[in-house]
């Protein structure tokens, strides 16, 4: 099942009635993200944030176009890459990364990469 929210729900957090981006709690975002296409699936790579200890990371595409990004992992990924599967072919496609920490809350979307499947 893929979850698809808007970028500013994800963003965005209302704590006493002030907006706040969810990276200003402290939690920083992944670094250096990158995407290699494939026929139907992405690799996608980054680094850890600089500062902090995330206990794992979402994943989160969506094709050339979209609005909406759906959240591409169904489990937290532990890992520092994740493979995207159930691409269309011959789309280009947008990846972002969050970082997940242990009191719940995650960081703000890393910045995007790009690739289009072949």
């Amino acid at each position: 099942m893929n979850l698809k929210v808007p970028i500013g729900l994800l963003l965005c957090v209302l704590v006493g009635g002030t907006p706040f981006a969810a990276g200003s709690n402290g939690h920083f975002e992944p670094r250096s993200v990158s995407a290699s296409c494939a026929l139907t699936s992405a690799d996608v790579s980054w680094e850890a944030p600089r500062e902090g200890s995330p206990i794992g990371y979402d994943v989160y595409d969506r094709a050339a176009g979209d609005t909406l990004y759906a959240k591409a992992n169904p489990a937290l990924v532990t890992s520092t890459w994740y493979t995207v599967a159930q691409l269309s072919s011959g789309i280009a496609y947008e990846f972002r990364a969050t970082a997940v920490y242990d009191d719940g809350n995650s960081s703000a979307m890393s910045a995007p990469t790009f690739c289009t499947t072949s």
